[in-house]
């Protein structure tokens, strides 16, 4: 079963600071340093006594002119994801990578699968990041900006 004091100690023992919303119980907020970005925040949601939500928060809205440029990029690099994968909202421009995180009724989360989710957000915006940022100041295209960052 999944608690906020598991998911606490677990980052504890990870050696990281977080905060915790005073509004919900259920959400902790950590803000992490990239290799490409800084101030990625992680929002750690409990949905339920089985699920957990990993929201990566890209540091920078993404203006309207280039939402649609950016939707087809992050859809090019969501077919090739295995887990989790991109989300924008095209209303405010707001990019996020989520995961979620299931636990079956007789096994908690380990400290391993904990750490594998807590991270996998930020290196998946630390990879494409390059891609969305030649959109928005390189004047690159999706198609151009994906062979860009998959190029060998």
């Amino acid at each position: 079963m999944l608690s906020r004091k598991i998911l606490e100690d677990y980052l504890e023992q990870e050696e990281l600071e977080y905060h915790l919303d005073d509004t919900d119980p259920d959400r902790i907020l950590v803000v992490f340093q990239t290799k490409q970005l800084s101030n990625v925040s992680l929002d750690i949601t409990i949905l339920n006594s089985r699920t957990v939500l990993f929201l990566s928060r890209m540091p920078i809205n993404i203006p309207p002119a280039y939402r649609i440029e950016v939707c087809e990029f992050i859809t090019r690099v969501n077919y090739g994801v295995v887990l989790g994968g991109f989300e924008l909202d095209l209303d405010e421009g707001d990019l996020n990578y989520k995961i979620v995180g299931t636990v079956s009724r007789t096994t908690d989360l380990d400290q391993e699968a904990f750490c594998r989710l807590l991270y996998l957000g930020n290196s998946m915006l630390d990879k494409y990041a390059s891609g969305i940022l030649s959109i928005l100041y390189g004047g690159k295209s999706a198609k151009q900006a994906y062979e860009f960052i998959t190029k060998p």
